[in-house]
């Protein structure tokens, strides 16, 4: 599987895997399951119950194509709206666990998904797919047009995510602790911190940010004064990892 790696503008590079090809399908067929069942409900309840089509009968052909795409619009902006909603997911991709991401390590605009939108017009829906597998197949991002016009990929949730902080990335056996009293975080609480911490860097929530420093200064009695939120995280985890390797 495909290895990427995000430098994020906090100078922490995040390696995700890509997801696969396989991934993306199964999160289409999805969609377009849903999308279906859409289509049926509609027939079903305003064309057969209400009797649409008489109605439609009485308007001229402007009209009727205006109710058309007012009632088909949800498809029509499925992935658009639940793409820019979500934070990079539509149900497909949420239930295999795939996102899409910037490449620049910051989240995505509506303009980008907008694109990807637009994009999925000529390498997906007109073509059948053929474009945009072979895109991700022969990309080294696992890119499809759509992606590579936003400098975006989609990558695998399911994977284990690895943080390496630039500035203290090779720690010799000189590096000098800030914070001895990290040691009282287990393994467990130091997974659950660098998380929480990509999550954050992925959505650009410094709330959440501020909100794991006070909750490492809660646990470990540390208390943050001259670093910013983002050093001082980075120094937990960096001072963890010295100490829990000896």
């Amino acid at each position: 599987m495909t290895e990427i790696t995000i430098d994020t503008a906090q100078n922490v590079a995040i390696n995700f895997t890509a997801a696969s090809l396989g991934e993306r399908i199964l999160a289409f067929a999805i969609d377009m399951a849903i999308k279906i069942a859409y289509v049926i409900a509609i027939y079903y309840f305003v064309f057969d119950l209400l009797n649409f089509a008489s109605f439609a009968d009485s308007l001229d052909s402007w009209e009727g194509g205006v109710v058309m795409f007012l009632l088909f619009s949800p498809i029509i902006f499925y992935s658009l709206v639940f793409e820019s909603w979500t934070n990079g997911q539509t149900p497909g991709k949420k239930v295999m666990k795939i996102r899409v991401v910037k490449l620049e390590g910051y989240q995505a605009r509506f303009s980008d998904y907008f694109s990807r939108w637009v994009c999925r017009l000529i390498d997906i829906n007109i073509s059948m797919g053929l474009p945009a597998m072979l895109c991700i197949i022969f990309s080294d991002k696992g890119q499809r047009l759509g992606d590579i016009v936003t400098d975006a990929t989609v990558i695998s949730l399911k994977s284990k995510v690895t943080l390496n902080h630039r500035f203290l990335n090779d720690l010799s056996n000189e590096y000098i602790v800030t914070f001895p009293t990290v040691v009282r975080l287990s393994d467990n609480d130091m997974n659950i911190i660098k998380k929480a911490y990509n999550t954050a860097i992925m959505e650009n929530d410094q709330s959440m940010i501020n909100r794991l420093v006070l909750k490492i200064e809660e646990v470990t009695t540390i208390k943050n004064q001259e670093q910013t939120a983002h050093q001082f995280i980075q120094t937990i985890i960096n001072d963890f990892n010295h100490l829990t390797s000896k």
